[in-house]
């Protein structure tokens, strides 16, 4: 339980005041880290996108972070892809990033050229994230023609892989993928360009599915799971089935996520284990929001084509608006979702503020910074122009870990964790400071007192921004004398953000 402090925390769209009431750790049924049992981290990398591991906050906020948009890296252009290209999925494999996506088209305006066509699935790649290219796979013929990336026909709407790392998986079905059938059915692949379904009938029918449905093998649990749509009293949701071979599911049960909020709805969930700190799953839902015609509305762009949408299918065509969201768990069912956009839609400019818009790839990856010398950052990909003629689809970059950050201004501030255990030889830390900026690290005992050696005021003053920072006491980065002791972590920071923390060996 969160002691009572003169501080505050932020998490989604509210604040927490600690002198007024208590704060439930957000995944306490997955992990007790309320109790006074030490919570034992061994050497795994911690992330501030909860309050799980933290007692007390003085004049620091929890602060929510947003990806920063760069180049146009895909333009759908072709005339089997069109106008609503979305549910993109990227996959890191053998050397090279592997990209998969949902083509199609619809007709919203009269004088477009281009006919609708049944859904296909395309597929592209690239070596660096950036620059991605779309191989001719000459396996389904479009208008006379097989020079195409089409790798999937017959679906009824969205198709997503993964690469099945259980060890009893077999060659041919190295790749699986999960996707919209008269349900939600299966796919195997030996290389993930050839596919073909697996069984005749889908292996989960209880859904609503119309949206990127989900699946992977967790290691931890040694059981599959499938994070899929559905609806709960007219709202559409995210829910969680199990399985232990891939074909037969528990019934999929609404995932528990907080803090709620009424009438919230979600399409795609993008949720998985966090390669970087795998106890952890992170999701990236995207938040439906239906409106009506008001003078806001009509100030948006694209009036003329939002109300031939709205004339030509239904009005939640024109007047729905979507941005993205991000979230966490301990367990894959508890989630704790910040209530501010993760991702907004922007500046209002042609092709924005639409009903598709921030839908992310599936998949974040790691790619080289424009800055020379720079370290790696993550990518994710979003597409535009959706219902336009031509869907884009657009990288974005954030720091690695960057997803939330301990923030404190210039006059100061404190963190203080609750009790723990680690493993590791040195604390290693991402963080970034201002030039006027500082921070200063102290190891205490369970209740608080300052060990001998790592006092704040043998604490070596720490500034700059590196993701991996050894800390110093009097030039002593040495944690090992501590290791399996309760001791909790405190964080004293002038102008600084911290996002992760991490005990390891050299």
């Amino acid at each position: 339980m969160i002691r009572n402090r003169v501080c505050s925390l932020r998490c989604g769209l509210f604040v927490v005041c600690l002198a007024a009431g208590l704060l439930r750790p957000v995944d306490s049924r997955a992990e007790d880290a309320s109790s006074t049992k030490p919570v034992d981290i061994g050497s795994r990398r911690e992330l501030f996108v909860d309050d799980f591991l933290i007692d007390s906050l003085k004049n620091v906020r929890l602060e929510l972070q947003h990806p920063q948009p760069q180049e146009i890296a895909l333009v759908c252009d072709q005339p089997w892809e069109g106008n609503t290209c979305i549910y993109f999925r990227v996959i890191p494999d053998g050397g090279k990033l592997r990209m998969w996506y949902l083509a199609a088209h619809w007709k919203s305006e009269p004088d477009d050229p281009a006919p609708p066509h049944p859904y296909f699935i395309c597929y592209a790649e690239s070596t660096d994230g950036i620059h991605w290219t779309k191989p001719d796979l000459g396996l389904f013929e479009f208008q006379g023609s097989k020079k195409n990336n089409i790798c999937v026909t017959e679906i009824d709407d969205n198709f997503t892989p993964f690469i099945d790392t259980n060890p009893q998986c077999l060659p041919e079905a190295r790749y699986k993928a999960v996707g919209s059938k008269s349900g939600l059915a299966a796919w195997q692949s030996p290389d993930g360009i050839h596919w073909k379904r697996l069984g005749d009938k889908p292996i989960i029918t209880k859904g609503a599915f119309d949206s990127q449905n989900v699946a992977f093998w967790d290691p931890e649990i040694k059981k599959y799971r499938a994070y899929i749509r559905d609806f709960h009293d007219g709202l559409r949701d995210i829910r969680l089935a199990i399985s232990d071979d891939f074909a037969t599911w528990t019934t999929p049960e609404l995932l528990d996520v907080t803090p709620p909020l009424p009438n919230e709805q979600f399409y795609i969930n993008c949720i998985a284990r966090y390669d970087r700190a795998p106890h952890m799953f992170f999701g990236f839902p995207v938040r439906y929001v239906e409106r009506n015609w008001s003078p806001s509305m009509r100030a948006l762009p694209d009036l003329t084509h939002r109300e031939l949408r709205a004339k030509v299918g239904e009005q939640r065509i024109g007047t729905a608006i979507t941005d993205g969201l991000f979230m966490s768990s301990r367990d894959g069912f508890h989630f704790h979702r910040w209530g501010e956009a993760f991702l907004r839609t922007g500046p209002e400019r042609p092709g924005t503020w639409v009903y598709g818009d921030c839908y992310p790839a599936h998949g974040l990856i790691e790619t080289e910074s424009k800055l020379p010398g720079a370290p790696k950052e993550f990518s994710l990909f979003l597409p535009e122009d959706y219902w336009m003629r031509i869907t884009k689809m657009r990288r974005y970059t954030l720091r690695i870990d960057g997803f939330v950050a301990a923030r404190a201004p210039l006059e100061g501030g404190e963190l203080l964790t609750k009790p723990l255990q680690f493993a590791g030889k040195r604390l290693s830390l991402n963080f970034a400071t201002s030039a006027a900026g500082r921070m200063h690290v102290e190891i205490t005992d369970a209740a608080g007192k300052p060990l001998p050696g790592f006092t704040l005021a043998e604490s070596d003053e720490t500034f700059g921004d590196s993701l991996d920072r050894t800390i110093t006491w009097k030039g002593n980065s040495d944690t090992s004398s501590l290791a399996g002791k309760p001791v909790r972590l405190r964080f004293q920071l002038h102008d600084a953000d911290v996002y992760s923390f991490q005990f390891t060996d050299p």
